[in-house]
């Protein structure tokens, strides 16, 4: 993870030269997921550093993954700003 002057910076700023969302301050009004690769060890705030795929099962369920367009390896989710642990899991569970 980059963080700089506790704002988090996005680590694909090499492919997407022109983006305007650079660093996320360390408060925000709600809470933003973003994407980490554990391989790269890189921070994906945007979506022009990702790809996104689509699995269709059978019963008609449909699973989006998000891999890095470095490595395409799946992504994690995580949240910005930093919170605990416990209501991080939960945060995700909702959505």
């Amino acid at each position: 993870m980059t963080v700089r002057g506790r704002h988090l910076q996005c680590d694909m700023r090499n492919v997407c030269i022109s983006c305007s969302i650079y660093t996320w301050p360390p408060k925000m009004t709600q809470p933003k997921k973003y994407y980490h690769c554990e391989h790269c060890n890189i921070d994906i705030i945007c979506d022009k550093g990702l790809s996104i795929t689509y699995e269709y099962f059978e019963d008609g369920y449909v699973e989006k993954k998000a891999k890095c367009i470095e490595c395409n390896r799946i992504l994690l989710e995580k949240i910005w700003p930093k919170i605990p642990p416990k209501l991080e899991r939960e945060l995700l569970r909702i959505e």
